[in-house]
């Protein structure tokens, strides 16, 4: 389930929008094959919007919608307001903020200056995420241990160790350096992006 994203949820539901069912009975109703699959995505979808969108509008009307009874508009207006999401992230009045530093992993250090919103620093926040993410999926346990080890060497200071950084990924040869990056670029929010 780590491979949730945005599109990943759009993706799914609008498969499944192909099975919507019209039910023409006393009191007609609209309802899916799997029920619990799709309980499943709404809650899984609500929870995602609420990590990685914490103040934005789109949670509350995300949430009122899909406790409405089924019906088609109502479903396609589910995934608009998930698809807005992916195709502009940043909400948020502009607001002045201090500058704040956070410690991520080990010795390295983050300075964000905030000045125009709080959801500048969620962008940010979800871009070294999907950094992360794209590198983990493409470096064995050991081979982030191994470069780990060479910015060690190198006193943690990252720009001492680029070039031995840069070594290792050769050693580790050239696809991982190229799918790491083709990770990056089809990611539909940084795609989005260029």
């Amino acid at each position: 389930m780590s491979d949730i994203t945005l599109g990943s949820l759009i993706q799914e539901h609008k498969e499944r929008l192909k099975g919507l069912k019209y039910h023409n009975t006393f009191i007609p109703y609209y309802d899916f094959d799997n029920m619990d699959n799709y309980h499943l995505w709404v809650e899984t979808t609500k929870r995602y919007i609420r990590q990685h969108f914490p103040n934005d509008p789109a949670i509350k009307e995300f949430e009122t919608l899909s406790t409405k009874e089924i019906e088609p508009e109502q479903q396609k207006r589910l995934v608009a307001i998930i698809a807005a999401l992916a195709i502009i992230p940043a909400s948020a009045p502009h607001q002045r903020t201090k500058t704040t530093h956070k410690e991520v992993d080990k010795g390295v250090n983050i300075t964000i200056n905030n000045t125009n919103s709080q959801s500048q620093s969620q962008e940010q926040s979800m871009a070294v995420e999907l950094f992360i993410e794209a590198i983990k999926d493409d470096l064995t346990g050991r081979q982030i241990k191994e470069l780990k080890s060479v910015v060690a060497e190198a006193d943690n200071d990252l720009q001492k160790a680029r070039p031995s950084i840069i070594a290792k990924l050769k050693e580790f040869g050239t696809d991982v350096a190229s799918n790491i990056v083709a990770n990056l670029l089809t990611n539909p929010m940084i795609w989005g992006g260029l």
